[in-house]
């Protein structure tokens, strides 16, 4: 290794490289830019022998950093699960690493050639087709461990909040079968209220349910606390808590999510990461609107379509733009979830200006 960074110390050459990630082990393989480059295509032979079959130790990642050291050089990842790690490893070594979105890539995907040896020859040509010009992949944001944090507290509050729900699905068919009534139930079974009306008729199954409600609700509570400290002083979410409908779990989910509004290069692309913009057909030089595309977060394109019909549902007296296009919609003769869909488009377009702009929102 000593003699090859000997060689090619006065030479400037750029190498593509594609990586293909695993739980225990990374296979590289890399091409020159230029397919005319002598020098570079000797080195990539080299690289190709040394890193071909890598073990995902980090400090096989340091290694391969010091191979890359005195190289310009761009490598492509698919995102997954061991991901972060490596991109920041790599990162932090001195690497440029650029994280493809995994669906984009459907000579991958769709390829009947499953080897991991195929799989990188071929992120290493994306990787030389964007330097190219060409945009055939989304870039993936790689985000710090602080993000990273917040991040998961989110998504930690969404899947208790997503436990609650299935639990009162289950208390409600308990009593259904148990033909168990009781009047002036709450609305929300789960509250401390309606749980004590609960515990007046409850046999043991029953009781179980009611313990695991306020075990459930208290953990809810504790991950809540936790995230408004959190978020406390982050610009992003305190602008999105000044519109009417997102309260603290929207606001640092979407928070959470967004991290930087200028990554995004306009509020159609804005949208777009939520998946909330409609998808196109092509047919004899015709294109059709269809459904939304979904694409990105489920959870976070649900929280966007939820806290829009609450930010209707509260503006009895119409002074927001967004409830006038609901209303002018439904006027239309447009179906009530295609009106609300569209509204929380708008409502992406809204949230994407008050954050460029740092005001927050007024009706």
């Amino acid at each position: 290794m000593e003699h090859m960074f000997a060689t090619l110390g006065g030479i400037h050459m750029l190498i593509c490289i594609g990586m293909d990630v695993h739980a225990k082990k990374l296979t590289c393989y890399g091409i020159p830019f230029d397919e005319g480059d002598v020098e570079a295509e000797e080195f990539c032979t080299e690289f190709n022998r040394e890193f071909k079959v890598m073990s995902g130790e980090k400090k096989d990642m340091i290694r391969l950093s010091k191979w890359l050291k005195d190289v310009d050089h761009s490598i492509l990842i698919e995102s997954g699960s061991k991901t972060h790690e490596v991109f920041w490893t790599l990162t932090d070594n001195g690497c440029t690493v650029v994280v493809a979105n995994a669906n984009d890539l459907f000579r991958i995907t769709m390829s009947v050639k499953k080897t991991d040896f195929h799989d990188c020859r071929e992120l290493a040509s994306y990787m030389r087709r964007r330097m190219l010009g060409e945009k055939e992949f989304s870039v993936c944001l790689m985000v710090d461990s602080v993000w990273l944090n917040r991040r998961q507290m989110c998504r930690l509050y969404a899947a208790a909040a997503s436990d609650l729900s299935d639990l009162r699905r289950r208390i409600r068919s308990y009593m259904l079968v148990r033909g168990i009534t009781i009047e002036d139930l709450g609305r929300d079974i789960v509250s401390e209220a309606s749980l004590k009306k609960l515990e007046e008729v409850a046999d043991v199954p029953m009781g179980f349910l009611i313990e695991e409600a306020r075990w459930k609700t208290a953990e809810q509570k504790r991950i809540l606390k936790a995230i408004e400290k959190e978020f406390a002083d982050v610009p992003h979410y305190n602008l999105l808590k000044s519109i009417r409908g997102f309260g603290p779990v929207t606001s640092s989910y979407l928070t959470a999510m967004i991290i930087d509004i200028n990554r995004f290069d306009s509020p159609a692309a804005f949208a777009a990461y939520f998946g909330i913009v409609p998808k196109q057909r092509e047919s004899a030089g015709h294109s059709k609107h269809c459904g939304i595309t979904r694409r990105g977060d489920d959870v976070a394109r649900q929280m966007l379509l939820t806290a829009t019909m609450v930010h209707v549902g509260n503006d009895r007296d119409r002074v927001s733009s967004i409830t006038n296009m609901y209303y002018r919609l439904r006027a239309r003769g447009m179906p009530n979830k295609k009106a609300m869909t569209a509204c929380t488009n708008k409502m992406t377009r809204i949230i994407y200006a008050i954050l460029k702009d740092g005001r927050e929102y007024r009706e």
